[in-house]
């Protein structure tokens, strides 16, 4: 079994005489005169019993039970369960900040009023919890940090803490005990989460090893509203996953219908490409067959204008017409027609001159130089054509 007491922390030294320790002093519990007078919870500490356990103070660790990641701010004690085979407190939440390497006696002024109380000296681990440092430093001058000490049975009473006149309710004076542990809160002495630490520490009744009905009242109460806090959180935190989850799903249906709008927009340019591909095939084969009608209609052209000649008149314009036939248009109709023409017209001219000179057996060219034994002769009278 354990108890515990609360006080305050006494000092959290400015300077780290190591780097990472933070040096630290603390006043475990006020020292009675008699059982008269004691503390919250019921004990009443008496000086020479305090003086003969000291000594399990030293190595005693110095914990605190963290409710978020950042491990800044204390909470509860942590205490999990009660191991029965030796009555020995668990504290599975707890997490070890620094530990004492010293304690003593000493009258220390609370609060203007010198008390008696039980000082322990130690160290915390800044380098491992920087944040909670900086948060005891911050808070500790406005009494909003509360310390509470556990003491535990030693294992030759069955792990029992033995109490000087047996255990009452108030007065209670511990005898034989270790001191086991120091637990930093952020609990205000006014806040009933104060008198859960207290109560969770109740004595078990030695004779038949149960809880009484008025403390199994207050734990099962302390720890109801434990539990409500720590379910509200939690409540709290999912509230906020729910609403992170349904953000995410938004923003996949939003990422699902801007893929389907790009896939219907890629078919849609896919298929006006297709379109656009088919039409100029169609246009390139439509051009192909007016290329084709105005070369039969050329060369039609050209035969309809040669129709009038024959085979022998149209071999003087032959390289002409074949070149025609193999690429209309590159030769103009009217030039072959005329070269056609021309050689006929020349034919004709040569033929006439042929006749004419044959007929008449006369100079002409004599003709031309008498001029005077001759009058000038009628045009027509020459003209072969």
């Amino acid at each position: 079994m354990s108890e515990r007491a609360f006080a305050p922390i006494y000092e959290i030294s400015s300077e780290n005489k190591i780097a990472g320790r933070r040096p630290i002093k603390v006043v475990l519990h006020e020292i009675f005169p008699d059982n008269t007078r004691w503390q919250e919870n019921g004990i009443s500490w008496k000086e020479e019993y305090v003086q003969a356990n000291l000594h399990s103070v030293v190595g005693m660790s110095i914990v605190a039970e963290f409710l978020t990641e950042d491990r800044d701010v204390p909470y509860n004690h942590g205490m999990t369960d009660v191991r029965e085979e030796d009555k020995l407190p668990l504290f599975e939440d707890a997490t070890m900040v620094g530990h004492f390497d010293k304690a003593y006696v000493d009258d220390v002024e609370i609060g203007g009023v010198t008390k008696r109380c039980l000082v322990a000296e130690g160290t915390l681990d800044e380098m491992r919890y920087p944040k909670f440092v900086a948060w005891l430093r911050e808070n500790m001058a406005d009494s909003v940090v509360k310390g509470s000490v556990e003491i535990v049975g030693k294992p030759e009473h069955d792990g029992y803490i033995i109490y000087s006149g047996g255990w009452k309710e108030e007065g209670r004076v511990p005898q034989y005990y270790d001191y086991s542990g120091y637990a930093i809160l952020s609990v205000k002495p006014a806040d009933e989460a104060a008198i859960v630490m207290e109560l969770n520490n109740k004595k078990l009744d030695k004779e038949d090893g149960t809880m009484d009905e008025k403390t199994k009242n207050e734990l099962m109460a302390a720890v109801t509203g434990a539990v409500s806090e720590v379910n509200s959180k939690w409540e709290e935190y999912w509230a906020k996953v729910d609403t992170l989850l349904a953000e995410i799903s938004q923003l996949k249906a939003d990422i699902a219908q801007k893929e389907a709008d790009i896939k219907q927009l890629q078919a849609d340019y896919d298929k006006e490409a297709a379109a656009k591909e088919a039409a100029e095939a169609s246009l390139v084969e439509a051009n192909a067959k007016i290329t084709e009608m105005q070369n039969a209609a050329a060369v039609a052209e050209l035969n309809a204008a040669l129709a009038p000649y024959t085979e022998e008149q149209r071999a003087v314009a032959k390289e002409d017409i074949d070149a025609f036939n193999s690429n209309p248009g590159s030769v103009e109709i009217n030039s072959i027609v005329g070269k056609i023409c021309t050689a006929m017209v020349q034919a004709v001219r040569e033929s006439k001159i042929a006749e004419t000179n044959a007929a008449s057996q006369i100079d002409v060219f004599g003709m031309t130089d008498d001029a005077g034994k001759k009058e000038n002769t009628d045009p027509a009278d020459v003209d072969v054509f």
